[in-house]
């Protein structure tokens, strides 16, 4: 008998609506769920109870201003890990405590696929970019 495992549910925390459309058919394409979006800190957390989530990838600009870097380390002291998806590299390498790692804008399916196989191998142990 094989034991499958559900697919993790992961959030993404990036204001562009259009990023988020292309960035959420990745996720499912990719045979993971679609957890919904936040476009900034603030909406993070006020609406953070009616996520079910498993994993989040965060942007590090948001609608509220560079509240990313914050926005992961909120995750994270909630037992979510997070992956920055970012054009900023240098902001990103600057939070690695509260990152697994850093996917580059634009987002390429492998790319993506590669760092969200982080948070099922997260979930047994921590590894990092």
């Amino acid at each position: 008998m094989s034991l499958t495992l559900p697919p993790l549910r992961i959030l993404y925390v990036e204001d562009n609506p259009l990023i988020v459309f292309h960035v959420e058919a990745m996720i499912e394409d990719l045979g993971y769920v679609f957890a919904g979006s936040a476009g900034s800190f603030a909406e993070l957390v006020a609406g953070f109870d009616t996520f079910e989530v498993d994993a989040a990838l965060v942007d590090i600009d948001l609608a509220d201003g560079r509240t990313g870097p914050e926005a992961a380390a909120w995750l994270q002291e909630r037992g979510i890990p997070s992956i920055f998806v970012t054009g900023q590299l240098g902001v990103a390498a600057e939070y690695p405590a509260v990152s697994l790692g850093t996917i580059a804008k634009p987002i390429s399916t492998q790319d993506l696929a590669e760092k969200l196989e982080w948070f099922r191998r997260n979930k047994s142990g921590s590894e990092r970019d």
